[in-house]
This record gives structure tokens, C-alpha cells and sequence, in this order.
């Protein structure tokens, strides 16, 4: 399985959080990622001059005893780029009855080999056996470097976080079933009305991309007023149209700006299609979500979405560029100018951004359920 990283922390263009405290960082991974980590490594880049700015931070399970350093290389890409230094954390593990040594410390000192010859210095190891209030905490190297953490969910960064719209997951499997198909019948039953409607081949004439401009524009409109039920007409409708490859990449300039009423609005659009279209349309909203996730930081929700796409359409090129940018620890602001050069004119426009409305109250998170407007608040990787 291969690591996610989630890039920049998740919470973009919100107040600073100071985690140099060892027992505040640890506190801080479930929002950092997205979900609650368990019997997992995290290693967490440090970028800036000084390195006190957090960078890229990825994820991988515990592996077996021997493939501590090819897990150490596979994790190197990701962080390479723009890190200084990294902190090493343990999540879990199998600790020996009676040992006073933290678990899994083949994995730490792999690191530490690894990433010392690429010239990144491992700042701290620390393990923690849980993501919890009051959960002890320790460092490798000093046992008298040690503590209990803080509730995860009381902490500044868990306040952040949610006042950013940022839902965090009780583990990663609770995050993935986000994006887990709608019934196989209900699939089956559209995949017929798609084959129908492609039978004779898709056509990207003026008719055909008004109509499907129209189609997404119209449902975008509808999923801002929290209205999330679709019918099979209207799943296979938006199907169509994101097929066409001036529509999709219309709609990747949905993500901006990041944060944006139109990119949450968006990426609740895009979570929904890729739950509710059959195979291989399927990998078009899936690839959407995963841009729109990837450029606000939420690597391990862009890591998913991009499986999804892959597992519905093999060969999806958008895809396979996005997974490649993804495990070599692409920035996202070096992805932006990939939807700002693809849109002309906007396919819609939420009323929330334009600076002549009023500005409506929080929007819940795009990869959140359906809540009322007022209401606060995305294996490895």
C-alpha cells in the first residue's frame, strides 16, 4: 500500500498553531491527516530556513520485521522536496511485556539511516500508544523526555480545524467509506442508460458542451442549498458531460480559489458522483475530488480518490499525473496553475464569492454529511 502524504496540514489560511511541544504535535497528527492513526508511522516534514514551518506529514502502517528500510525509502519521495529536518512519530505497535523501549525501534533508527544520507536530520522520535487524552508519550532517545497528551479534540489545532470546515475521521477506514459505491444495482441500472446514451460516441460539439455546462452548473447550484439527492438521469447527465475533457477541466478550476464557497460546493458535488456513477465514468468526479482535496492540503483524502479513479478507469491519464505529483510530494500551489489555465469563463459561480452578496453563514465540509448551514464543522496513507 502506498504512503499519502497530507501536504501543508490541512488547515490553510487560518491562524498559526504552535506545536513545538512533542505532546501537542502528537495531539495535532488526527487533524493534520485527517483521521485518527493507529499501529502507524508518521513522519512530519519541517520546512522553512529555521525548519518551524510544517510541511509535508505521511503516514504508512507498522511494517514487518525487514522491510523497515525499503518502507523508509518509499516514505523519503514525499518529504524530499521542500524539508529540512522530519519528526519521526510511532503510533502503537507491539512493545515487549515488561521493556521500558518503545516498539517498532528498527523503523525509527531506518529512518534515521535513510533520510540522513538524503540530508534530511530526524529532529525527534517520539511513540505514543494512542491518539488520546491523556495517553503517554515518550521520546526514543530520553526516557525523561516524556508526557501525557492532551484531548486531541479540545486542543487550538482541533479548533482550527473545524472553524476551517475540516472533518477528522476516527481512523482512516471511517474516512475511506466516505467514498464507498451506492448499491450494485443501482450502479448496474445507470451504467445501461450511460451505454445507451455512448452507444453512438461522445460528442464535444457546441450543442453538447453547452448542454453539459448547463447539467453541472445546474446541480452545482442545487448542492449549495443542500440538496444532495440525485436521480439516475441526472448522475448519468453529469456522467456525460465530465467525460468531455473541456467540461472536466472546466470544472478543476472549481477548487479555486482554495477554500472558496464554489470549491467546498464542488467537492461535495464531486464526493457525491464518485459514490453514485458506475465504472469507468467513475474515475472523472473520483479525479476531480482528488485535484480539489490534493490543492487544500488533504493528501490522504486525494490519495483515496485517486484509487478509486484508477481501480474505475486503469488508464486515466489526469489521474496517474496527480498520483505521481501525490508520492513525489508535489506542493499544491504547483498544482494550482493547473486549473487556473483550464477555464475560459467560470462554469459557476457560488453567491458567497461573489464580493457583492452577502456572505452566508460557515458551510459545512465537502466531504462531511449534510448539515444545517450554521452548524461548525478529510493501510498507508
Amino acid at each position: 500500500m502506498t504512503p499519502s502524504p497530507t501536504t501543508d496540514s490541512r488547515p490553510a489560511n487560518t491562524a498559526k498553531v504552535d506545536l513545538r511541544d512533542p505532546g501537542d504535535l502528537l495531539a495535532a497528527t488526527p487533524h493534520l491527516l485527517g483521521f485518527e492513526p493507529s499501529d502507524s508511522v508518521l513522519l512530519v516534514g519541517h520546512r522553512g530556513t529555521e525548519g518551524t514551518r510544517i510541511g509535508n506529514i505521511v503516514r504508512a502502517d507498522l511494517p514487518p520485521p525487514g522491510s523497515e528500510t525499503a518502507l523508509a525509502r518509499q516514505l523519503l519521495g514525499p518529504l524530499a522536496r521542500e524539508s529540512v529536518a522530519v519528526t519521526v512519530a510511532v503510533v502503537g505497535g507491539l512493545r515487549s511485556a515488561g521493556s521500558a523501549v518503545p516498539p517498532a525501534t528498527a523503523v525509527v533508527a531506518a529512518v534515521g539511516e535513510v533520510f540522513g544520507k538524503a540530508g534530511l536530520r530526524v529532529l525527534h522520535a517520539l511513540w505514543t500508544p494512542r491518539i488520546s487524552a491523556g495517553a503517554p508519550w515518550r521520546c526514543y532517545e530520553d526516557a525523561c523526555c516524556a508526557g501525557h497528551l492532551p484531548d486531541p479534540a479540545s486542543t487550538v489545532m482541533a479548533a482550527v480545524s473545524a472553524h476551517a470546515g475540516l472533518v477528522t475521521h476516527s481512523s482512516r477506514a471511517a474516512m475511506e467509506r466516505q467514498l464507498q459505491p451506492v448499491a450494485a444495482d443501482v450502479l448496474a441500472r445507470r451504467a445501461a442508460m450511460l451505454s445507451h446514451r455512448t452507444a453512438d460516441g461522445l460528442r464535444d460539439d457546441t450543442t453538447s458542451l453547452r448542454r453539459g455546462r448547463a447539467a453541472v452548473r445546474t446541480v452545482l447550484a442545487r448542492v449549495w442549498k443542500e440538496t444532495l439527492h440525485l436521480s439516475d438521469t441526472e448522475v448519468v447527465e453529469l456522467a456525460v458531460a465530465l467525460s468531455l475533457p473541456q467540461i472536466r477541466d472546466a470544472c478543476l478550476a472549481t477548487a479555486l480559489p482554495v477554500g472558496s464557497g464554489r470549491a467546498m460546493t464542488a467537492e461535495r458535488l464531486w464526493l457525491l458522483l464518485t459514490k453514485h456513477t458506475p465504472a469507468p465514468e467513475r474515475a472523472e468526479p473520483a479525479t476531480l475530488l482528488a485535484y480539489s482535496a490534493y490543492v487544500r492540503g488533504e493528501g490522504a483524502l486525494a490519495g483515496m480518490a485517486l484509487d478509486a479513479a484508477q481501480q474505475a478507469d486503469p488508464g486515466h491519464i489526469l489521474s496517474e499525473l496527480l498520483r505521481k505529483a501525490l508520492e513525489h510530494g508535489v506542493p499544491p500551489k504547483r498544482l494550482v496553475g493547473l486549473a487556473s489555465s483550464c477555464e475560459a469563463g467560470p462554469i459557476w459561480t457560488a453567491p458567497d464569492d461573489d464580493p457583492d452578496a452577502g456572505k452566508p453563514p460557515d458551510r459545512p465540509s465537502p466531504n462531511s454529511p449534510a448539515r444545517p448551514p450554521t452548524e461548525p464543522p478529510d493501510g498507508a496513507g
